[in-house]
């Protein structure tokens, strides 16, 4: 199976909808993708992601799905400043326990569920998928194929808006 990550074009912080220049970087992507024999398109429940994957498809029109385990990590609620700094140290360590935030593994954990659902759908009439989400669901999407790292620190894996990850990927259900 190919798997082809797409993060979201550029979007308003305020509206959560592509801007002009988030749309342009989807064009591109779509031009750029052009070649791919694409089956199908998963994407995270924002509006910025769900724009994203209906102009990729557009004229394609391609089975089209929201997995809401792609929805963003939760982040920390602004009344809780005083554990800013207990997040950022154990962002991206898989290990770390705690129940006043959404840990690496509870956000990995959600993301696994979600990619195995998709991995359900498989057939032999899909081949080639594209995900459009996150930063953070391509980290996770990238931990579950190559494997949580022994040292139980999770790679970072940031790209621009916009941007494409191509994964050949050999499922075993």
């Amino acid at each position: 199976m190919k798997i082809i990550f797409v993060k979201h074009g550029e979007s308003s912080f305020i509206t959560d909808k592509l801007t002009l220049k988030g749309k342009i970087q989807i064009r591109a992507v779509k031009r750029y993708l052009k070649d791919e024999n694409i089956d199908a398109f998963f994407c995270a429940p924002q509006t910025r992601t769900l724009q994203s994957a209906n102009l990729l498809n557009k004229g394609l029109n391609k089975p089209l799905y929201i997995i809401k385990q792609f929805d963003e990590r939760k982040p920390l609620l602004t009344n809780q400043k005083d554990l800013i700094e207990e997040f950022k140290t154990n962002y991206m360590n898989y290990n770390f326990e705690n129940t006043k935030f959404e840990t690496c593994k509870e956000y990995l954990d959600r993301v696994f569920v979600g990619f195995e659902e998709i991995l359900k759908q498989e057939s032999s009439d899909i081949n080639t998928i594209v995900i459009v989400g996150h930063s953070s669901t391509l980290y996770a999407i990238n931990a579950y194929l190559q494997g949580i790292p022994k040292d139980k620190q999770i790679k970072w894996l940031q790209i621009n808006s916009g941007a494409v990850i191509k994964f050949l990927a050999r499922i075993k259900h």
